[in-house]
This record gives structure tokens, C-alpha cells and sequence, in this order.
């Protein structure tokens, strides 16, 4: 979405000499454990952000806007778009490789270390989850110094790179929390629920009707892929869930669908087992979490235009397996647009590995189900609209 102008990249403050007494330096005299160097520089850049964000969220008194981490990752993907055009001008080697006091202490790149990739990503992530959770401004500002102590002793790139990628990260971070302010994620709802016995029935939160209202990243409009109207008569529906119910005390699948990130932990082990650069892994999340995003508002375009009943609504005496059926309406259901959605996104991303995916898809969409808080029609209807979301989001990201 977002670029930098190349005229603006800050000039070399120190020259080449200078830069290697500074890592020599650091390197004796304030040494990262190991374990610390490994916990910064070990992985794919985003990986350790990511879970920094999801930590300050739980340590943070702010509300969890829902835009949060598809910004973060769009902000890390266009730093890291802006690095890969600076490294394709300028093949750098490392420094532990054209200066023998400098050690190598981390594995390197098969690629320039001009501009440092990894400072790019901390300095974004840093100034995008501060802005979510301001009053964790302390707990970040010490996660950026401990990983730029880290970085820098890993002799695989010079003090200005590391600047420069720093830079490089907070400018493309401003432009994305200047977006944020006006892609709608922090209004309120003021509307009201039908007053008919036919739909849903309930008091939702002030934040979750507006999901449907929120900017999308790729789609022309939230009603996009809504899908066409819930039926008029559930009864088939209904009594499926009653048999279900009638022959099944429990569901693991149910339980593991609620409770688990299970998309989220999926990506991050199939970016480390194929291996993926800096570079891919950021486009690989960034692919992920707009994909997501945009199903999410999908979703709830559908659910507040059509207001679909649950099952426990429909049927008072129906007890769902999952106790708490969530606040708000059941069609199209919100867990399998989105499962269709990053299916048809991780397909894309891993081929090979596509029937695990969809299977998976069809999973999460028999979870809800069986937990009874979703009849199977909205969980059908959701696949197949997430899946139409996912392929939309991919043709626009190779569009732009």
C-alpha cells in the first residue's frame, strides 16, 4: 500500500572503519547471551513481533482493536518491499566476512546485508503495536533496545544498516497509523435489533455491528460476496443439530476450534518449514492477515444485513455443546468465512499443501456445528463465501 521516497533514506553518519570498531566493541564489552541472540535472530523477522503484539494486548488496559494485526503485517511487508529494492542495488557482504575481529555469532543470508531487514521490521512493528497499546510504552521501548543490542552483535550487518532499516520501518509505520485513523475500527454502533422472532434476538457488543462497516483492504465493498438469504424455515437444520446432539455428549473438534489459534500457529510452521526469507515470510503474513480482515468484514456484512437466528433461539430447549453461543447473529458463520478465506490463501502460499488446508477449512466448519452454535447452513455458506474472499485477495495483491 505504502512506499518511501529513496531520496529520503538518511546518509552514512559513520564510515565503514567506525562501524566495525562499534560492533567489536559490542561484541566484547556488552555481550547478548545466546539465548537472547537466538531469541531475536533466529527466525523470520515478523515471528518475535507478532507474539510481542499479542502479548501487549494481554498486558495492555486498551481495548484489542481488530484491525491491529493486519496493519502490523501490511506495515512490515511494504518496509520490507522497500529493503529488497534497496539490497537489489547494493550486494554487501557481511561484516565477519571482510573484517577478522568481527564474529559471527548468527547463521547468514544468502543475500546483500545492505539495509538491515530485521531492524526494518522491528522499528514498524514497534511504532504500529505502540500505537494500539500506548500505555505499554515502556515494555516496548525495552523490547526494541534488547533486540537492536542483539542485532548488532551478530556480526551479519553494520551500524548504519541497522539504522537505516530502522528508519526505513518507523516511516512506513506512520503511514499506516495515519490509515488506521480513518479505516473505521474504532466506531460504534448505534443501531438497533429487529424487533422479530424470526431473527436473531440479543444485545451485541457497541463495537461488533460495526465490523461490517470497517475499511476493507481489497474488497470494493463490504457487501462484495454477501450471500444471498438465509432460509425462512430451519426446521431440517434444527433437527439435524437435535440428532447430533441426541447421539454425541461431546466434540474435541468443537473445543479445539474455540479455543485454539490454529490458523495463526499454522502459517508461522509452514513459513519455518518452507524455509521462506524475510521478504516471503512478510508477504506470506501479510497475504494471511488481509485475507482475514477482509473475510472478517465479509462475514458481518452478511450477519447484520440478514440477522440469522441460532440454533438456540430457534429451539429454547436446544442446550449447544459449547455452552456460550456467541453475541451476535449465526448467518454467514464468522469461523468458516474466515477458514475459507485463509485456506484459500495458505493453498496459494504452500501449494503442496492445499487438501490439508481445505480439509482443515471443512473442519473448522463442522466445529461449529457440532459445538451447535451455528446451523450447518451458515457454516456451508460461510466456506464458500471466505473461499470467494481468499481468491479476491489474492488477485489484488498481485494486481498492486
Amino acid at each position: 500500500m505504502f512506499s518511501l521516497a529513496p531520496e529520503k533514506l538518511p546518509k552514512t553518519s559513520t564510515s565503514q572503519k567506525e562501524d566495525v570498531d562499534i560492533i567489536i566493541t559490542a561484541q566484547q564489552h556488552s555481550p547478548a547471551s545466546l539465548q537472547d541472540s537466538r531469541y531475536w535472530n533466529a527466525s523470520y523477522p515478523s515471528y518475535r513481533w507478532h507474539q510481542i503484539m499479542v502479548e501487549a494486548g494481554n498486558r495492555s488496559k486498551n481495548r484489542k482493536n481488530g484491525g491491529r494485526m493486519a496493519i502490523l503485517h501490511l506495515a512490515i511487508y511494504d518496509a520490507l518491499a522497500e529493503v529488497w529494492k534497496l539490497k537489489a542495488t547494493t550486494y554487501q557482504q557481511a561484516p565477519f566476512e571482510t573484517h577478522s575481529g568481527v564474529e559471527k555469532r548468527e547463521a547468514p543470508q544468502a543475500y546483500s546485508t545492505y539495509i538491515c531487514e530485521y531492524s526494518a521490521t522491528a522499528a514498524a512493528a514497534h511504532s504500529i503495536i505502540g500505537y494500539y497499546f500506548p500505555d505499554q510504552k515502556e515494555f516496548l521501548n525495552a523490547k526494541l533496545d534488547a533486540f537492536k543490542r542483539a542485532r548488532l552483535q551478530t556480526g551479519l550487518q553494520y551500524p548504519n544498516d541497522i539504522a537505516r532499516g530502522l528508519f526505513i520501518g518507523e516511516e512506513i509505520a506512520k503511514k499506516y497509523m495515519t490509515y488506521a485513523k480513518t479505516d473505521r475500527t474504532d466506531k460504534l454502533w448505534t443501531g438497533s435489533v429487529p424487533k422479530d422472532h424470526s431473527l436473531w434476538r440479543g444485545k451485541p457488543s457497541k463495537w461488533d455491528p460495526m465490523k461490517a462497516q470497517w475499511r476493507p483492504f481489497t474488497l470494493n465493498a463490504s457487501h462484495q460476496f454477501r450471500p444471498g438469504p438465509p432460509p425462512t424455515d430451519w426446521t431440517a437444520d434444527m433437527e439435524e443439530l437435535r440428532e447430533f446432539n441426541k447421539n454425541n455428549k461431546h466434540s474435541a473438534i468443537a473445543w479445539k476450534w474455540r479455543s485454539e489459534p490454529v490458523w495463526d500457529l499454522l502459517l508461522e510452521r509452514k513459513i519455518l518449514e518452507y524455509d521462506l526469507d524475510p521478504f516471503q515470510a512478510a508477504f506470506a503474513s501479510a497475504l494471511f492477515h488481509t485475507s482475514r480482515f477482509d473475510a472478517t468484514i465479509t462475514a458481518w456484512d452478511g450477519k447484520y444485513h440478514y440477522w440469522g437466528i441460532r440454533p438456540f433461539q430457534y429451539d429454547p430447549n436446544f442446550k449447544p455443546l459449547l455452552i456460550d453461543t456467541p453475541n451476535f447473529p449465526g448467518y454467514p458463520a464468522g469461523h468458516t468465512t474466515v477458514a475459507g478465506a485463509l485456506a484459500t490463501a495458505l493453498s496459494h502460499l504452500f501449494p503442496i499443501d492445499a487438501d490439508y488446508f481445505y480439509a482443515l477449512a471443512r473442519e473448522c466448519s463442522e466445529s461449529r456445528f457440532e459445538g451447535g452454535v451455528h446451523f450447518r447452513t451458515d457454516n456451508e455458506v460461510g466456506l464458500e463465501v471466505g473461499e470467494k474472499v481468499g481468491r479476491h485477495v489474492i488477485d489484488n495483491f498481485f494486481r498492486n
